[in-house]
């Protein structure tokens, strides 16, 4: 259960949209290398800055706004995408106390807020209600005492040394298989732990200070609290020697590496003496057909870490990660200790955002209902629906003209963009949670309890989809809210997803006109389906199976195209000491010039398009104001490019752009012909 502040959490959904950097300097207004000056970072933009259409579209669009923008704090960011995420938040704050929404969903919601907020009971208790769990921890001195305890109530996070799924199978999408694999380490990819990095050290020192204030909260000294960290981390140690290194994401065979098919006694054998088919009986997932196990070589090393040997390395890592998960179910002294080191918010600051942050970990669909319930409505799904309709027989012609694809490739990709399945604004039928109960505050329930009884239910409704039938016509809400700020293509089911959360501010709104509303959320759904089609998209066919449609040939044509569109984005640095890789970001540009590519092809079918109202919307939605310090950050995540890159690169590609607005050599916009990257 993750608990980091919202921050972070705000940080990763826009770097599971679409972001982006790149030009300028350390002390602001200088273009270090490149064509356009980095006007994402706050500070860079002064009244004095020249900003001429012709030169930097980005920058003479939103330099007005730019200079009255305010950076929020808890972001350290402000774009229209911040905006619609603060406004959701907002939102979502409020259903937590709105006494007049009512129904099994509301009840869930309520009672959590309420168990969140009873301070009184939670501050008497203090680290109380976790001592049981520790000290039934503690007691474990054997292999066998140390299986009983995992299987058993006291294992309150259900922690394993394997992580166990069920989800469609990867080459039959049309059924459930249940997937294993390794048990999440503490600092992140197992490379960390035989050659730490920055970002490794980094989170050792966030779960050692974490680890160090809980265990001395709960009873252990210094110089016992060190010990166990230790033992914690030495266990991860001995995990990690047999965790294979990935592939890259971008290489052909990554997701066909993912797919090992083990029948349960095979997975036994695997095994050896490592006891999986009773942890996999104690999440009650012990009877399916087959496995699709992710990394056997790490199954099968696992037995050489499970030993009596090891007891004391595995209870204590138990205890660590229990006590760490469970800070903000704990009294205010224990989440104020401990904010400045996950970074959370304080309570005292923000109480609502706080506790919204474990509604929506653990109870993500009955609040998810609730918002569809007060904010969805079927115009906005007829809306998006109408884009989406205009956009892809659009991109059918796309791929009927693209010349250096053979007639194979295109006949497969043709008929991928025929199946594509349109999630639009919210399901048809919101999943049902009624399954789930738990007592609030007036009839004596704690916070451990709810969490207790909503790990248990959420579990079971995973051990319940083993082989059935998958409802492919389906939304999980569990993973995907429709109040999430976003759109997605998923390649493992071959659908777009257009979420409520993104249809608002300069996105969507139902004031604004066609040619708004296009370069609005009308790019974000051409991005996303054009994701069909790169190199992970084409690693799934048309019904969600892992099944490269593409011929050596054309995947090498592909290849050497975004190779120069990665060289191009390789010339810039955005600030100074940054450090660019195209081949980062290569995938999300293409993304974003085929989704232009069709939409100047739907506006020249229009009669009278209003071709600047459509351009200065296209820059207002990627429009940003950051912090250095962020953008630094992000710039070592993010598979975007950076927000003025994103508007200026992109628009710099089309004819259409630099006609209207009478661009030449010699302008900063202009890109001649035979350097454009654009893919398709």
């Amino acid at each position: 259960m993750e608990r980091k502040l919202t921050f972070l959490l705000l940080c990763a959904l826009l770097c599971a949209l679409f972001v982006i950097l790149l030009p300028a300097a350390a002390d602001g207004g200088e273009i270090l290398d490149g064509r356009w000056l980095c006007s994402d970072v706050q500070g860079f933009v002064t009244e004095d800055t020249p900003a001429e259409l012709k030169d930097d579209f980005a920058l003479y669009v939103n330099k007005p706004w730019i200079l009255q923008a305010e950076v929020p704090a808890i972001t350290s960011s402000i774009t229209p995408l911040v905006d619609n995420m603060l406004l959701v938040k907002e939102r979502q704050a409020a259903l937590m106390k709105d006494d007049s929404l009512t129904g099994h969903d509301a009840d869930l919601v309520h009672k959590f807020y309420r168990l969140m907020t009873d301070w009184d009971t939670r501050n008497a208790q203090g680290v109380e209600p976790v001592m049981p769990y520790i000290k039934a921890m503690n007691a474990v001195d054997s292999l066998n005492s140390l299986t009983e305890l995992l299987y058993s109530k006291y294992n309150l996070l259900h922690l394993l040394p394997i992580t166990v799924n069920v989800d469609a199978d990867p080459t039959d999408p049309d059924i459930y298989v249940t997937e294993i694999d390794h048990q999440m380490l503490m600092l992140g990819p197992a490379s960390e732990y035989t050659e730490r990095t920055e970002y490794g050290d980094e989170l050792y020192q966030e779960t050692h200070q974490i680890a160090m204030y809980m265990l001395q909260a709960v009873g252990y000294s210094a110089e016992e609290a060190e010990a166990v960290y230790g033992n914690a981390i030495a266990y991860e140690t001995k995990l990690a020697a047999h965790i294979p290194n990935p592939l890259p994401r971008s290489d052909p065979r990554y997701y066909e590496s993912k797919i090992n098919y083990f029948t349960p006694e095979e997975l036994a054998a695997l095994a050896g003496d490592f006891p999986i088919t009773d942890m996999l009986a104690s999440l009650g997932m012990a009877g399916a057909k087959r496995y699709n196990v992710v990394q056997p070589d790490y199954i099968a090393g696992i037995q050489e870490v499970f030993t009596e040997e090891n007891v004391p390395l595995i209870r204590d890592w138990l205890i660590v990660n229990t006590l760490s998960n469970v800070t903000r179910l704990l009294d205010e002294k224990t989440i104020n200790g401990t904010s400045d080191i996950y970074g959370n918010i304080d309570i005292k600051i923000s109480e609502d955002l706080s506790v919204l942050s474990d509604l929506e970990d653990l109870l993500p669909v009955p609040l998810d209902n609730l918002y569809i319930q007060k904010y969805c409505t079927e115009k906005m799904r007829q809306d998006v629906l109408a884009i989406v309709n205009e956009i892809i027989p659009y991109y059918r012609e796309m791929l009927e003209s693209v010349s250096w694809l053979s007639e194979e490739t295109r006949k497969a990709a043709i008929e991928k963009l025929d199946a594509i399945d349109v999630k639009a604004v919210y399901p048809d039928e919101t999943a049902d949670w009624s399954g789930l109960d738990y007592a609030g505050p007036e009839e004596g329930g704690t916070l451990l309890e709810a969490y207790s009884a909503i790990t248990d239910f959420r579990i079971s409704l995973k051990a319940a989809r083993i082989d059935t039938p998958v409802d492919k016509k389906g939304w999980n809400q569990q993973l995907n809210p429709a109040s999430s700020v976003g759109a997605q293509y998923s390649p493992d089911n071959n659908s777009i997803n257009i979420f409520a959360g993104i249809l608002n501010g300069e996105f969507y709104n139902e004031g604004m006109t066609y040619e708004q509303m296009l370069g609005g959320i009308g790019f974000t759904i051409g991005h996303e389906i054009s994701h069909a089609f790169d190199t992970l998209g084409s690693q799934y066919d048309k019904d969600g199976a892992v099944s490269n449609w593409w011929t050596e040939e054309d995947s090498a044509a592909y290849r050497s195209r975004v190779d120069k569109l990665a060289a191009w984005y390789d010339g810039f640095i955005p600030f100074e000491g940054a450090e660019y890789y195209g081949e980062e970001i290569q995938t999300e540009a293409c993304a974003d010039m085929a989704s232009m590519k069709c939409l100047l092809a739907i506006a020249a079918e229009k009669e009278d398009f209003d071709y600047d109202m459509f351009f200065r919307q296209f820059a207002a939605n990627w429009r940003d104001q950051s912090t250095l310090a962020y953008l630094e950050n992000k710039i070592q995540i993010d598979s975007h490019p950076m927000h003025y890159m994103r508007i200026n690169a992109t628009l710099a590609q089309f004819d259409k752009f630099l006609d209207f607005y009478g661009i030449r050599e010699g302008d900063g916009m202009y890109i001649a012909p035979e350097d454009r990257v654009a893919i398709w």
